[in-house]
């Protein structure tokens, strides 16, 4: 049979990665595409592509799918290569701490071929990342790793900063295709393109829990059966300290809606999701610089925010 593709999806923390793949997802493709999530929190797939759930598979309504990774990425990349009704491509989306060009290497598995290494950077951002003295070296070695380069979020760069953005990630990742995207907005056609060059041999190690740079980091996760003050937590959210890189969550409204929030440095969004409620409680997963979680103190943060705790003082 012809070895399935493979596109590995990679870049840093809230540079737009899960949007790329919403929007990817969402595309007149014509395709039936198995994705990998391979990231500190649960599946974050829009919810109007949602068809079925069956543990840890989501199954859309184009004919694609969705697997969260929480053990052994070669496994699980193996388990839907040998899948009867199989894919025609294969998207990986790298854990925000991950180099993409490990995970890209296991796509040398049988019955696979690699595809484009694609890295997102945020053009707002993605200079001072990249500068930055705790996590600077694993941005640059992310933007090196790429065959394409997507630049996301240029409605949010001002002119100059979004051409001085194009020329450091060009600087970093030479002879890399370059896409500018916004809101996630983008042809798989480019992605999956065959003819894209392979930049750069890959790493010998294949082993993408091998990766040093997740000891930079940590994660907390917090979860609750009732509903949230969403307000309350928006400013809670927004007042953590710059340590906590990246914030998000899946919660019920006391409406009996879902909302999506995130936090991406010091920006905070909270965002409507389509589709009933699985549960009327909260999922947050909160990452931050090794040494800077205090699990006591965020847990006792949110849980201010109970509707309940809140009516009950």
């Amino acid at each position: 049979m012809t070895p399935i593709p493979v596109t590995t999806i990679g870049g840093y923390l809230g540079a737009g990665k899960t949007t790329l793949l919403n929007g990817l997802l969402a595309g007149d493709h014509g395709l039936r595409i198995g994705v990998l999530v391979n990231d500190f929190g649960a599946i974050s797939i829009d919810e109007k592509l949602i068809a079925s759930r069956d543990d840890d598979i989501v199954t859309l309504a184009n004919g694609c799918a969705c697997c969260s990774v929480t053990g052994d990425l070669a496994m699980a990349l193996d388990r839907f290569a040998g899948r009867t009704d199989r894919y025609e491509q294969i998207v990986i989306e790298a854990s925000g701490v991950a180099d993409p060009a490990r995970i890209a290497a296991l796509a040398g598995s049988p019955g696979l071929s690699r595809g484009a290494t694609v890295v997102v950077a945020d053009a707002a951002t993605v200079r001072a990342r990249a500068h930055d003295k705790f996590v600077g070296s694993l941005v640059r070695r992310q933007l090196a790793a790429a065959d394409i380069l997507v630049l996301t979020k240029i409605d949010l760069a001002n002119p100059t900063d979004l051409k001085d953005a194009r020329a450091f990630a060009t600087a970093q990742a030479p002879g890399a295709r370059m896409i500018e995207v916004v809101q996630g907005r983008v042809d798989a056609r480019d992605l999956f393109s065959q003819d894209t060059p392979r930049r750069g041999r890959l790493p010998a190690c294949t082993s993408a829990g091998s990766d040093a740079a997740s000891a930079l980091f940590e994660s907390h996760h917090w979860s609750s059966d009732a509903p949230l003050d969403i307000e309350a937590l928006r400013t809670v959210v927004a007042g953590l300290p710059d340590g906590i890189v990246r914030v998000k969550g899946i919660l019920a409204t006391a409406a009996g809606g879902r909302v999506a929030l995130h936090r991406a440095g010091a920006i905070v969004s909270v965002d409507p999701l389509d589709g009933a409620p699985d549960s009327t409680g909260a999922e947050i997963v909160v990452i931050g610089r090794a040494g800077s979680l205090d699990a006591t103190q965020l847990d006792g943060a949110f849980g201010a925010c109970l509707l309940q705790t809140r009516t009950d003082s």
